[in-house]
């Protein structure tokens, strides 16, 4: 182990990376009141309000367009666009740093089942990627393990502070389930047993969802029960993972027949033949992979890109998420998603609302966090350009329960530095 830490060490040091490098120093609380003036602000409600002023304190909006305290510290933003906090839901940022590197990945337990488990203690306020995901706009996340059939328990985390009892924003208010695919291979006998598991990989859920229901503490302690046990009454979301419509309609059914208080379902263009029962069932959905090759051949392979417009003519909630493959790295994306929904038939308020306020609907958050109103959390940014268009945006400053948090980061670093060697002639 020892010589195998050496070799990683060295690898650091060769590429030019510092191994002893900090990411920026969580900001302090917010002291006096601030005034931000000249800005477009984009509400996340629908409301577009130009050359205006925002007000805030305390890490709340005071006021929007109602003048400028005598006592405000003022910041011009005139001619530039000032947006609600992003929000990453369904990811694994905070989870992972390297992920060819073992010791830093908490996105995966060896069990199936852990709903006990809790992202929450996992998340990693020294990652150096979260840095990185902020320059874009991308204030909140959700971290979520990925692998196993019933995942754990996520919270919902600022991206700027000390340690996760200082980011958290939500407690354990997540339980994700991955439903078991029902698809067909060619080979008969691996056929049969790929559907021999997916029977009791689903007898396993009912049965140890029905014993979650009947579950009473006290007495001996059973925590994987103990942390099902809240979806029924509400305290916690299940967030259902599922693959294709079938599996949707499974999940549907599953939830209602188990009186489960609240569900959300995550799934891509696959579950377009189901809008229908989804609008009916009253779910949320968070859409994934929109950047993506349609299910089938036979569908237009515009189907990912305009899915979300058909979601939205349905009246689903919904919002986006970033995941797949390499995903906490990439997730610095998302608001470039919304603007490709954009680009493909959804209102550009609406695409907004699907990374902001829509998102903190469906976490539960939506009452301090998610739009720009009075009373609502400080938590915001401001941009030179669109911020759903990757080649005008440019976030400028960023502010988390009204902190002014440092945009720096090492990417942005090694660009300064590299940019001044090759520029010397």
């Amino acid at each position: 182990m020892k010589n195998h830490n050496n070799f990683i060490f060295a690898v650091l040091l060769c590429s030019g990376i510092s191994v002893f490098a900090q990411r920026p120093v969580p900001a302090p609380k917010q002291s006096g009141i601030t005034a931000i003036i000249g800005a477009t602000i984009h509400t996340a409600t629908g409301i577009v309000l130009p050359n205006s002023i925002i007000v805030f304190e305390n890490g709340k909006i005071t006021s929007i367009n109602q003048g400028i305290p005598v006592s405000a510290k003022v910041i011009d933003a005139s001619g530039k666009q000032l947006y609600p906090g992003f929000i990453l839901l369904n990811n694994t940022l905070g989870l992972i740093e390297i992920s060819a590197t073992r010791a830093t990945d908490d996105t995966g337990e060896a069990n199936s089942i852990t709903p006990e488990v809790r992202t929450l203690i996992a998340w990693n306020t020294d990652s150096h990627v979260i840095p990185t995901i902020r320059t874009n706009g991308i204030l909140l996340a959700q971290p979520v393990m990925k692998g196993g059939l019933l995942s754990g328990t996520s919270s919902v985390m600022n991206l700027d502070s000390w340690n996760w009892e200082d980011a958290v924003v939500a407690v354990d208010n997540g339980l994700h389930l991955a439903w078991p695919a029902n698809r067909m291979i060619l080979d008969e006998n691996r056929n049969k047993e790929y559907q021999k598991q997916r029977d009791e990989n689903l007898k396993t859920i009912r049965s140890l969802f029905a014993r979650a229901k009947a579950y009473k503490k006290g007495g001996f302690k059973e925590y994987k029960l103990e942390a099902i046990e809240p979806v029924y009454s509400g305290k916690k979301i299940l967030f259902i993972e599922v693959s294709g419509a079938d599996e949707a309609l499974e999940a549907i059914k599953f939830v209602k027949d188990n009186g489960i208080g609240k569900a959300v379902l995550i799934g891509d263009s696959s579950l377009l033949p189901v809008l229908d029962d989804i609008k009916s069932s009253g779910f949320p959905l968070i859409i994934t992979r929109v950047h993506s090759l349609p299910v089938k051949d036979s569908d237009s392979p515009r189907l990912p890109y305009e899915f979300a417009k058909l979601v939205s003519s349905k009246g689903i909630l919904y919002a986006l998420d970033y995941s797949g493959d390499m995903e906490y790295q990439g997730s610095r994306n998302l608001p470039f998603l919304a603007g490709t929904t954009a680009a493909y038939g959804v209102d550009k308020e609406k695409a907004l609302q699907s990374i902001s306020i829509n998102a903190a609907k469906i976490l539960g958050i939506d009452k301090d966090y998610g739009s720009l109103e009075v009373g609502k959390s400080a938590t915001f940014f401001i941009s030179d350009g669109d911020a759903l268009d990757p080649i005008t945006n440019m976030v400028t400053a960023a502010f988390i329960d009204g902190r002014s948090i440092d945009l720096s980061n090492q990417q942005k670093e090694l660009y300064r530095r590299y940019k001044e060697k090759y520029s010397k002639k």
